[in-house]
């Protein structure tokens, strides 16, 4: 990614390239202005009543955008797991085995995948937070 910034979204800091964090201003801007428009015709208890019941108001273009900044930061940190990590993660998550069944393609026992499993896990979460 080329520069990336840290924004808040829901409560969590989130790095995102420049351009997405700019984009993303623009929206809230844009949101501002439409929810000051809005609020000249819904009185205050209206108001109220439409933004009660969610913690944090959603945005489904945020949402959109940085669900998939996710996934492609994760797709990457994947890639770089090596052959036989992408293999382990691609027969445990995408393709359901257990890790005894792991096991036996490899030849190793069933807590071997799993600490491998778990290493896999910690070095995806280093890479992705």
């Amino acid at each position: 990614m080329n520069d990336s910034v840290v924004i808040t979204y829901c409560g969590q800091r989130v790095s995102v390239p420049k351009e997405v964090a700019d984009f993303l201003e623009q929206d809230r801007k844009r949101e501002q202005a439409q929810d000051k428009q809005d609020q000249r015709h819904l009185s205050k208890s209206e108001f109220e009543t439409v933004l009660s019941g969610s913690d944090c108001v959603r945005r489904p273009v945020e949402d959109e955008v940085l669900w998939n900044l996710q996934l492609e930061t994760l797709r990457e940190a994947v890639d770089n797991l090596g052959d036989q990590g992408r293999d382990l993660v691609e027969l445990r998550y995408g393709r359901g085995l257990t890790m005894e069944e792991i096991g036996k393609l490899y030849g190793m026992s069933k807590m071997a995948v799993s600490k491998r499993l778990r290493k896999l896990h910690e070095k995806l979460r280093s890479s992705v937070t």
